[in-house]
C-alpha cells in the first residue's frame, strides 16, 4: 500500500509544471523596470503638483485679502446719488473709501436716514454675497490644474507594480520603526483630506466670506505642508 501511494505521488509530482528560473528572472526584471519608471514619473508629477499647489495657495491668499461685500459696493453707488450726506460728515469719506472686508458703506447708508433707507438696506442685505477684487479666475484655474496633477500623481503610484522583496529582506532582525516610505505614506491621509475639502470651502466663500476663506487658507497650507514632507523624505 505504501509503495502504491509513493508511486502515485511521484507521478503527480512529475506532472506539475515548475516555473523556469529564466522566465521568473525576466518577469522580475521587467516588473522592476516598470516600477522604477512609474515611480520616477510619480516623483516628477508630485513636484509639479507641489509647485501648482503653492501657486494656488498664494493666489488664494491674495484673493482673500481683497474680499468685500457686494452690498457695500451698491451702497456706495447710492451714496453718490445723495451728495447731501457728505456735508460736514467725515464718515462719508470713510464709507466711500476703497472696498475691503471692513467697509461700512451699507451700514452708513442706513444710519444717515433709517426711515427712508431701511427698505433699500434690507434689500441689499437680503442676499448678501462676497466678492474679491483680485482675479478669482486665476485661483480657480490653478486649483483645477493642481487637482488634475494630484490625481495623475496618485494614479502613477497606484498602478506601479508591487515591490519584489528577496528572502534576505524578509528576514529582518526586527520591525522597522521608521523609513522614508513609511513617512511618505503617513502624509497621504493629510494631503488627500485637504485636497478633497478645498472645493467645498471655496464654494462657501461667496456666502460666508472671510470665515470660509480663512478656513480654506488653513486647509490649503496644511495639505501643502504634508505633501512637501511626503516629497522631501523620498527625494533627499
Amino acid at each position: 500500500m505504501f509503495i502504491v501511494f509513493l508511486s502515485f505521488s511521484i507521478v503527480n509530482a512529475q506532472s506539475i509544471p515548475f516555473p523556469q528560473q529564466n522566465n521568473k528572472s525576466q518577469v522580475t526584471k521587467e516588473s522592476l523596470k516598470k516600477r522604477r519608471n512609474l515611480l520616477e514619473w510619480h516623483q516628477l508629477a508630485g513636484l509639479t503638483t507641489l509647485a501648482l499647489w503653492l501657486a494656488t495657495n498664494l493666489e488664494g491668499d491674495k484673493a482673500s485679502e481683497t474680499l468685500y461685500r457686494k452690498s457695500d459696493q451698491f451702497a456706495q453707488t447710492l451714496l453718490l446719488t445723495n451728495p447731501q450726506y457728505a456735508v460736514n460728515d467725515p464718515m462719508y469719506l470713510v464709507a466711500m473709501s476703497p472696498l475691503n472686508r471692513h467697509s461700512i458703506a451699507a451700514d452708513y447708508f442706513l444710519l444717515k436716514d433709517p426711515t427712508n433707507n431701511a427698505g433699500l438696506y434690507l434689500a441689499l442685505k437680503a442676499n448678501e454675497e462676497w466678492e474679491t477684487k483680485h482675479s478669482a479666475a486665476m485661483h480657480k484655474n490653478l486649483a483645477m490644474a493642481t487637482f488634475g496633477m494630484y490625481a495623475i500623481t496618485a494614479s502613477l503610484a497606484f498602478f506601479s507594480p508591487s515591490k519584489i522583496e528577496s528572502e534576505s529582506e524578509n528576514e529582518d532582525d526586527g520591525p522597522k520603526i521608521y523609513s522614508p516610505i513609511f513617512a511618505h505614506k503617513a502624509m497621504i491621509p493629510i494631503h488627500l483630506a485637504s485636497m478633497l475639502l478645498l472645493p467645498g470651502l471655496g464654494a462657501r466663500i461667496e456666502k460666508e466670506g472671510p470665515r470660509a476663506a480663512h478656513q480654506m487658507e488653513q486647509v490649503g497650507w496644511t495639505g501643502f505642508g504634508a505633501m512637501s514632507i511626503a516629497l522631501l523624505v523620498i527625494t533627499f
